[in-house]
């Protein structure tokens, strides 16, 4: 067997591993929605059943494609043209309580969670969330919405 065949061989075994596994960080993906406009009114989505605190770290991934950059440590997003958006992202927990996200993670997908966690990168284990509020300061098309639970390296 050759080593281009060898290579090939462990590319699919281990991509069906990372598949079968729940991928290196072992995650937990629960989708919300596929595609939602925002703008400067809170659009709000009921989740039922409740988004579950699971593994040691959770955040609401968003796919917002005309992102180019951010300003870390709670500073706003930034379009291709250079000027800044802000997205305010915030989850209602089955009390009652109201946590503001941040952009924690860019990439494909912009990653929003506690700045401060509670507990291991997130929230505490019995938080159950029953709604997610989204507004942007300029209208723009959010793509894929989901809560990622990860327990990490």
């Amino acid at each position: 067997m050759s080593f281009s065949q060898q290579a090939k061989q462990w590319l699919i075994v281990s991509c069906f591993w990372l598949l079968g596994f729940g991928g290196i960080d072992n995650a937990v993906v629960r989708p919300i929605v596929e595609s939602a406009p925002l703008g400067p009114e809170w659009t709000v989505f009921a989740l039922a059943p409740p988004l579950e605190v699971q593994r040691t770290g959770q955040k609401i991934r968003m796919q917002l494609p005309e992102i180019k950059d951010w300003v870390r440590s709670g500073g706003p997003l930034i379009l291709p043209d250079g000027s800044p958006i802000e997205i305010d992202v915030e989850l209602l927990d089955q009390s009652g309580q109201r946590f503001t996200l941040a952009p924690i993670t860019l990439g494909a997908l912009i990653g929003f969670g506690l700045v401060a966690p509670e507990e291991g990168a997130g929230f505490f284990k019995n938080r159950r969330f029953t709604e997610l509020r989204v507004r942007s300061s300029k209208p723009i098309l959010a793509g894929k919405m989901d809560w990622y639970c990860w327990t990490g390296k």
